[in-house]
Order: C-alpha cells, then structure tokens, then sequence
C-alpha cells in the first residue's frame, strides 16, 4: 500500500525541522570531553494548531559517549527507556508522557561504545488543549541520562 503524499511530505518535514532545530541550538549544551551525557534537537518554534487535539513535535535523541570506555544503559523496563515532562520557563508542569496500562516490568539494557553516540527521533505529543503560545521547557530521560531543551510554540 502506498503512503499519500501529504503524509509523505508531512514526515518529510517533520524530521527535517528537528533536524534544523537540533543543529541550531545553542552549543552550551555539548557534550564535554571524557563524559557521557544526552543532546536533545527541538525545533526552536513549533506550530500550535489548536484545531487539532493533539499534535506532534519531533525531538532527536543523541546519547553521547565522550569516553575510552563502552558504557552499559540500562532501564527499569521498555516504557521506561524515554520519558519526557514539559514544563513552563518559570517551572509550571504542563505535561508529561503517560506511561501504558501493561508494561514488561524487566530490566532493559543496551550499550554504547567508546566515542560514539546513539541517536533516535521521536514524536512527542502536544495535547493543544493545555498550551498557549509562549515559551516552554522540554526536559527528557532516555536510558536513565536527562536533558533540557526550551521551544516556543506560536499560534497558525
């Protein structure tokens, strides 16, 4: 079956706006040498289209690993391997990931190795109905290692 081209193009720009956003950034939020650590990519505006109840805003995920040495991750289970909270800039919970009703309880673990990075693009929903446009913070835990990134939503 093929995909229509709207939802083509719509993906297509989708991943290409977190891209920009993720090479845009600010660099304070590198990585430094001989550590480990987690970059996140938002875009750095994203569309508030309130007509829809929920919208998705891409994020890459880059899992640094700056040292000599493989380094294990592990997570209390797969529901737990990425978790993300949104926030105002003064602090004030918006959102959160909701976590599904059944989910293995084991233990998750992968590796990264020395001077490499693991990368992932995921989808986060926006429940439209909680936001306004203006300013927020994304804060994410992805194999037990947090990052920040802060977006501005803007009404269409």
């Amino acid at each position: 079956m093929k995909m229509p081209n709207m939802m083509v193009t719509t993906l297509a720009v989708i991943v290409v706006v977190g891209l920009l956003g993720f090479f845009t950034r600010e660099t304070e939020d590198r990585v430094v040498r001989d550590t480990v650590g987690l970059e996140l990519g938002v875009p750095v505006e994203h569309p508030l289209l309130k007509e829809y109840k929920t919208i998705s805003m891409p994020v890459v995920l880059r899992l640094v690993n700056n040292t000599d040495q493989k380094i294990t991750l592990t997570a209390d289970g797969p529901c737990k391997i990425f978790r993300f909270v949104i926030t105002t800039k003064a602090g004030q919970f918006i959102q959160a990931v909701r976590q599904p009703e059944t989910c293995t309880q084991s233990e998750t673990t992968s590796s990264v190795e020395a001077q490499s990075v693991t990368e992932e693009i995921r989808q986060i929903p926006i429940a439209t109905g909680r936001y306004t446009s203006g300013d927020y913070i994304l804060r994410v835990k992805f194999w037990n290692h947090e990052g920040s990134a802060p977006f501005r939503l803007v009404s269409n």
